[in-house]
């Protein structure tokens, strides 16, 4: 039997900027069809770029609005003297930082793409045995990270608002923000339900999808490798953070 094509859908899979930007909106609700396009034609350049755009734009507006000021802030309270603040301020003032952290959150970001596309072929072309190229890998994360399109929509207006560089749309909202003072264990626990996120949920859903698709993993499978990497990061993580005194770690 012949498969039904969607209309709209076999334009896309023809490629050009036009299909992929149609995978990068169809991507959010129809994950299994847009991966399974990917499988015949891997791309992954349109999703890349645009969250590069993302990352700049998220850094051009916060920067010099909330994270500058609460590192002068930071600064002050630990009581520099007028000589040290002197020789912080061109870090803290002016274009300077401003360009330094754009680039830097473009370096970063690509190199994350790089780092955790890596972890995924890893794990499961060469551990688990999945037959797919480190191009459909890379696509699947590519896509899969669009999900901060949405993300960005939500957050930073709420950063701009409260001038934190924090916006919850986690578990953490159940507690309270850990100071100074609290224990280790309640500041690796607030970081750990600050990582059980929304749109960390969503992204989860999509690359376990489409890991499924590029490797032949059933679902099963496919989400148990992706939620097992994700712990291992979060646990990580939150030891870290846990380790740190500072507020609102």
């Amino acid at each position: 039997m012949n498969e039904v094509i969607p209309q709209g859908t076999e334009a896309a899979e023809k490629g050009g900027l036009g299909g992929s930007l149609s995978r990068v909106v169809r991507v959010m609700y129809a994950p299994g069809r847009v991966f399974q396009e990917l499988e015949r034609r891997p791309e992954w350049l349109v999703p890349f770029i645009i969250c590069l755009l993302v990352a700049a734009i998220s850094s051009w507006v916060l920067i010099p609005s909330v994270i500058l000021p609460a590192q002068r802030e930071a600064l002050e309270s630990r009581g520099l003297t007028e000589q040290q603040l002197e020789a912080a301020r061109p870090w803290l003032e002016g274009n300077r930082p401003v360009y330094i952290g754009l680039v830097t959150a473009l370096v970063f970001t690509a190199l994350g793409f790089v780092v955790i596309a890596g972890v995924f072929h890893l794990v499961c072309a060469m551990i688990l045995g999945g037959q797919a190229n480190f191009a459909r890998t890379f696509a699947v994360v590519a896509y899969s990270w669009v999900v901060v399109v949405p993300e960005s929509i939500v957050k930073i207006p709420i950063q701009l608002a409260t001038k934190s560089a924090e916006a919850h749309t986690s578990l953490a909202l159940i507690l309270s923000s850990p100071g100074e003072g609290s224990a280790f264990a309640y500041r690796f626990l607030y970081r750990f339900l600050d990582q059980v996120d929304i749109f960390t949920v969503w992204r989860i859903i999509l690359i376990g999808v489409g890991l499924s698709v590029m490797f032949k993993f059933s679902r099963q499978k496919s989400f148990y490798v992706v939620v097992a990497l994700w712990l291992i990061l979060a646990v990580i993580v939150s030891l870290v953070s846990g380790f740190s005194p500072r507020p609102g770690a």
